[in-house]
């Protein structure tokens, strides 16, 4: 029987009072920031999965500026993972293929880079996304949580359509078991 795993949606947006209290000014202009905070705002519902701290994404984008996490272009997937795992959660970057997408999440939640709404037009990449679950058939049905605007209303695509605009590359994690324990 499929997993799905309890992974909260949490938006890559970031909050004025948020980005206000924990000093955010101080890196530039928060709505460029937000638009670029998809695999933060990911990284932040994994850690909540895991039952471990979370920061909000204005700590963890200083994180990431400290770490040198962050690109023009966004967050470096091993980055990201090497600051899960100082967080309390082991994962590692690589390649997944889309055949073995659905053993993976078996075990644990996955962030893939996608295309922003998964279209089927051939582009790939530049938006991170979680994958919670999926919902068995003949083109099983992803459960995924998008931090953007698109995916407030949307959580689940089919597999297909998913790996139209997936690249491949994902963050894993160690095993999620039950209440969040490694």
């Amino acid at each position: 029987m499929p997993r799905v795993h309890d992974v909260p949606l949490c938006r890559q947006l970031i909050d004025s009072a948020e980005w206000d209290l924990h000093g955010g000014w101080a890196l530039g202009d928060r709505i460029e920031w937000s638009n670029r905070a998809c695999g933060l705002a990911s990284l932040r519902a994994i850690l909540l999965a895991y039952g471990r701290e979370a920061p909000t994404v204005t700590e963890l984008l200083k994180l990431a500026v400290k770490h040198e996490v962050l690109t023009p272009r966004g967050a470096l997937h091993a980055g990201l993972a090497n600051l899960a795992s100082d967080l309390g959660v082991p994962s590692i970057a690589e390649p997944v293929p889309t055949e073995d997408l659905l053993g993976r999440l078996d075990s644990a939640p996955l962030i893939v880079s996608v295309t922003e709404q998964f279209p089927e037009d051939g582009r790939k990449g530049g938006h991170l996304v979680t994958l919670r679950g999926y919902e068995d058939g003949p083109n099983p049905m992803i459960l995924f949580r998008d931090p953007s605007r698109w995916g407030q209303t949307h959580d689940r695509v089919p597999l297909s359509r998913l790996s139209a605009s997936y690249t491949g590359r994902a963050i894993t994690f160690a095993p999620l078991t039950t209440y969040g324990e490694i």
